[in-house]
């Protein structure tokens, strides 16, 4: 399978840091149902290009740029990469590629064919769906349901990874599977293949 595999909150848990940063350096109570809200207040500020700014000057610090993977995600992603050709779509910008790629290098050498970035919050961004279609992708593992749609709709099976209030939905299409750790993403890509 050619299996594309998202970072932030599924090999990285990266929200529920920058909400405890964010709420310690703005004095905000952001919880994680706030990552993507409409509503800038939540964030503590008037409009989203200052909240995008300030996330953008997290994402820049060493704090951030040191999380680590998850145990579970480099053994899971090391065991895949064993029978299975393995891509990452970021939706980070590249203003941090060379940590991202620093840091995936040190985790997973020689297991990722390619490494996308998005820029999700960018006038230049790209679509995940566009890309997987480009890479010929099987499988999307994707915490964020906002991507996972369209991806679906064009015919990428999708996990949906993690419990996090951005992916709830009360119906999936057919081909989006809710999976709540790297053990079910193991069970699931192993049954296909």
């Amino acid at each position: 399978m050619i299996i594309a595999i998202d970072i932030d909150d599924v090999i990285i848990e990266s929200s529920p840091r920058l909400t405890e940063y964010y709420n310690r350096k703005y004095g905000t109570h952001l919880t994680l149902d706030d990552m993507y809200s409409d509503d800038p207040k939540a964030w503590g500020v008037t409009d989203d290009a200052q909240a995008i700014e300030r996330v953008e000057g997290y994402l820049v610090t060493d704090e951030f740029q040191s999380i680590p993977p998850l145990r579970e995600a480099i053994a899971s992603i090391h065991r895949l990469s064993r029978r299975h050709e393995l891509h990452v779509i970021t939706g980070r910008s590249l203003a941090i590629e060379v940590a991202t790629t620093d840091m995936l290098r040190a985790y997973f050498p020689d297991i990722f064919r390619s490494i996308v970035f998005t820029s999700m919050y960018s006038h230049d961004k790209r679509d995940k769906a566009d890309v997987c279609q480009e890479l010929g992708a099987n499988l999307l593992i994707e915490d964020h349901l906002g991507h996972a749609l369209p991806v679906a709709r064009s015919g990428t099976n999708v996990l949906l990874f993690g419990d996090y209030p951005w992916n709830r939905a009360e119906e999936l299409p057919s081909n989006i599977r809710r999976v709540k750790n790297w053990a079910a993403v193991e069970e699931y890509v192993h049954a296909q293949s």
